[in-house]
């Protein structure tokens, strides 16, 4: 039997997670609804940065570096600014 996934991030374990800053969790929020019941999911930061304002490619980076070391997501980085994650 297929587990179904939520779209509720009310109990999710990233917002106890004191290792994963406000930003990154603000950055996992936005991509989890974007990837939502997706394998693989696409993301350029020009979308991310309409929605936090002063968001530089290199912090969004450190960021996702940061989600995929606590295995919160895997991506990677196909173009500038062109991101591909997966959500774990």
């Amino acid at each position: 039997m297929r587990k179904t996934r939520h779209l509720d991030l009310t109990d999710h374990r990233i917002w106890k997670d004191k290792n994963i800053t406000f930003e990154a969790k603000d950055i996992y929020s936005y991509l989890y609804t974007e990837g939502f019941d997706r394998t693989i999911a696409n993301v350029n930061i020009g979308r991310i940065q309409g929605q936090i304002k002063g968001l530089k490619n290199v912090a969004f980076r450190k960021n996702l570096q940061l989600l995929e070391k606590h295995k919160y997501i895997t991506f990677k980085e196909y173009d500038r600014g062109l991101y591909e994650y997966t959500i774990c």
